[in-house]
């Protein structure tokens, strides 16, 4: 028997999603990651880079791992990804999914991109290629939903192309189910969003105002830019529906400002 229904490399917002909705579906789910933290199934200790103390014998592999600074994308996304896919299938894994972002012309992406090429070696890979993700506590819609509650106002950055959202959710949905297609899949959200529109649909919810940063974003423009015209092939009869970023918000819990 398998350690694991599926194991998950990689304790992140994606994998951590992948995990719980796996779990819910009765699967018994094994994490390996880095930093302990509470998942839907077991947790076990793994360093990127360092092969797995345990059989994947038998089980789904999914890997989602990201990088801590751009600077290690060449070598996690580059070398330890394709290498860790490639020891999954010597291991007996049943099937071995890799988990990164989509598009190209950006330092971290291309990264990525050199590294599944590595995977033509074991071409019953399943690659899944994202747009944005966000959820909760993600690092891109969060922490404007969280100053905006708290606080009542919330400053976007100017210049930002516009983003094609995917909800987490939606997307560990799409992971579990594409487990075993092989090929590349690109996933995006369904809608194009600009600046302006995310700072009306959370204004919208909770109140207060939103203004422009007097300074900053230039970061992000890059990975936006890469992100902007990726196409929509999502299967709707496959893989769900996707929820908009506003039917998400609208879930979210109520203001928390204080008097």
């Amino acid at each position: 028997m398998p350690v694991a229904d599926l194991v998950v490399f990689g304790g992140g917002h994606l994998g951590s999603a992948v995990a719980r909705h796996a779990a819910s579906t009765g699967a018994r789910v094994l994490v390996a990651s880095p930093t302990p933290r509470p998942h839907a199934g077991l947790w076990r200790a793994w360093e990127p880079g360092a092969p797995p103390a345990f059989s994947l014998q038998g089980a789904r592999v999914l890997v989602a791992l990201s990088p801590r600074r751009p600077s290690d994308a060449a070598a996690l996304w580059g070398e330890s990804v394709p290498r860790l896919a490639l020891a999954a299938w010597r291991d007996g894994a049943a099937s071995v999914t890799v988990c990164g972002p989509a598009g190209a012309d950006e330092p971290a992406i291309d990264a990525f991109t050199a590294g599944t090429a590595l995977l033509a070696a074991a071409p019953r890979t399943t690659v899944l290629r994202f747009g944005p993700l966000v959820g909760t506590d993600d690092d891109c819609i969060w922490p404007l939903v969280t100053t905006l509650r708290e606080r009542g106002v919330v400053r976007l950055p100017r210049g930002l192309p516009p983003f094609l959202p995917l909800l987490l959710e939606d997307a560990a949905r799409a992971a579990n189910r594409l487990a075993d297609a092989g090929g590349v899949h690109v996933l995006r959200g369904p809608e194009r969003l600009t600046t302006e529109q995310l700072g009306a649909l959370v204004v919208d919810r909770f109140g207060g105002r939103w203004a422009w940063r007097w300074i900053g974003g230039a970061a992000a423009h890059a990975r936006l830019r890469a992100w902007e015209h990726l196409p929509d092939r999502w299967d709707d009869g496959a893989l769900g529906s996707r929820q908009t970023l506003a039917s998400w918000i609208g879930r979210l819990p109520g203001l928390r400002r204080k008097r």
